[in-house]
């Protein structure tokens, strides 16, 4: 991060977020396709996220939200969703790009239309786990969803990797954990993916991620996902302005 960088609270700015991408039902969304992860899956992209991690991918969507994108409607955002999949012949969606557990009515609505849908078999929910830590009730809100399947990335396993990596107060880096925790005492499938590049995080800090998910469950730790950071354009150009230089193969 930038040395005039001020920390923020990774809630708060989801609710700052969300009154900008949010509207009744509506969420905005910038784009509709299939890309090649998980086998192929269609993808919402949406705008807005809650958190500014310094490796992220994503476009500048992400930060200014404001200005890019439009709002669909959960039917809008289902009906595009199996078009782009029955073009590519996939039964599987997610929603990705910003952070999808913003706008939570919008995303319950659009679960429901999913699940109700013949085509589809599997939705992905991708989240940094932010509004599922801070909330267990929300979590519990995708019980009636036998579909759904959550994707939680963890960024850190302390408070000094957490605020160094995504700007955020570093004590914030619980929540991510937390949600781990609720999906599994809720009961929904789940599986946790976690930023573990041992070119931007030390071996003890990605122990200490193994141990505390070990310490909900030994098959959730098993199953850990782990992530490397790929040289998109917007992930170079974040990189470059937090002054990280990394090696590339």
């Amino acid at each position: 991060m930038s040395a005039n960088f001020k920390s923020y609270d990774p809630v708060e700015l989801a609710r700052e977020t969300e009154r900008i991408v949010c509207a009744r039902h509506k969420r905005k969304y910038t784009a509709f396709y299939v890309t090649g992860v998980y086998g192929g899956i269609a993808t919402g992209y949406t705008v807005g996220c809650c958190l500014r991690c310094f490796y992220c991918w994503v476009d500048l969507s992400r930060d200014f939200p404001e200005e890019y994108g439009r709002f669909y409607s959960p039917t809008e955002v289902a009906n595009s969703l199996e078009n782009a999949a029955k073009k590519q012949r996939t039964h599987k969606c997610r929603i990705s790009g910003g952070e999808p557990t913003l706008c939570r009515d919008h995303l319950l609505s659009v679960l429901k239309l999913i699940e109700e849908n013949q085509w589809f078999n599997l939705f992905i929910l991708e989240t940094n786990g932010i509004l599922f830590g801070a909330d267990k009730d929300y979590v519990k809100d995708l019980s009636p969803f036998t579909k759904v399947h959550v994707r939680v990335s963890l960024k850190a396993g302390n408070a000094q990797g957490f605020q160094s990596r995504t700007g955020a107060v570093g004590r914030y880096y619980e929540l991510p954990f937390k949600a781990v925790e609720n999906l599994y005492e809720t009961g929904i499938s789940f599986h946790v993916a976690a930023m573990t590049d041992l070119r931007i995080m030390q071996e003890e800090e990605r122990r200490e991620i193994i141990n505390r998910l070990n310490d909900i469950d030994m098959q959730v730790a098993r199953n850990l996902e782990e992530e490397v950071i790929d040289p998109y354009d917007s992930t170079l150009f974040r990189l470059e302005q937090a002054g990280i230089k990394l090696k590339w193969h």
